[in-house]
């Protein structure tokens, strides 16, 4: 078999709560039980199955690896719509300093299925968007309890490529820098208008002094545990090719 046999690329989705660490020990608990069902319940009435997507938790924040069964535009455009009513609902029974209010992140990218794991480009570039402060301000500025980014690849092809009923009018071109990633994303905050005045580029990286002092996202390995696997690395064996259609 060549070595490259098993090469996929998947659609990747990183999530993130606002405020999570503000709150107290009972709270989190509370934050990390409520988080799933949301998800889960959006993802029901989106006609996803979360159960096939390779999920990683964070506390305050999943990161998954969807299957290619899962369509790209339904995850793009539905998931995100029944994402802010599923927010909504919730939020009515909460105290207004603690609702639930999330980034939500896309990318799709190379992935193969390891050892331990799934590495690749994807997860990493994913983590960066969601925590870049174009999508941060987003969710700041509106009050909204969804912000959502694209990536280049995700925008271009699902968005820009009238594969969903979302129009490129929603959504907001910005730059993002995070750590050794910068490229352009798209911002959307589904029921809410935004200018681009409103959301400021990430500022730009400092040139670096001396050899670089690792690889760049491109070809990282996101580290984690994906149901029940952990994975451990800090390099990719061989550029842009292991790891949101």
């Amino acid at each position: 078999m060549a070595k490259g046999d098993d090469f996929e690329r998947r659609l990747v989705v990183s999530v993130d709560v606002k405020g999570y660490g503000g709150q107290t020990a009972n709270w989190q608990g509370r934050i990390q039980t409520d988080l799933i069902g949301v998800l889960d319940r959006a993802a029901e009435r989106a006609g996803l199955d979360r159960a096939t997507w390779a999920r990683q938790a964070a506390g305050d924040g999943e990161l998954a690896v969807l299957p290619p069964t899962e369509p790209e535009p339904r995850v793009v455009d539905d998931f995100p719509r029944h994402l802010v009513a599923e927010l909504r609902r919730y939020n009515r029974d909460v105290p207004g300093d603690r609702r639930m209010r999330l980034r939500l992140a896309l990318d799709y990218g190379p992935a193969i299925v390891g050892a331990n794991g799934f590495t690749g480009a994807a997860p990493v570039i994913a983590g960066r968007l969601c925590d870049s402060k174009p999508v941060r301000t987003a969710l700041d500025v509106t009050g909204a309890a969804l912000a959502v980014i694209l990536s280049k690849r995700v925008y271009s092809e699902t968005v820009a490529q009238e594969h969903t009923s979302l129009d490129a009018t929603m959504f907001r071109k910005v730059a993002v820098s995070v750590k050794d990633f910068v490229e352009d994303a798209w911002v959307w905050v589904p029921d809410h208008h935004i200018r681009d005045e409103d959301l400021p580029d990430d500022p730009a990286p400092a040139p670096p002094v001396g050899p670089p002092s690792g690889p760049p996202a491109s070809q990282q390995i996101y580290h984690g545990n994906f149901n029940g696997a952990t994975v451990h690395a800090d390099k990719v064996v061989g550029g842009d090719s292991l790891g949101q259609r």
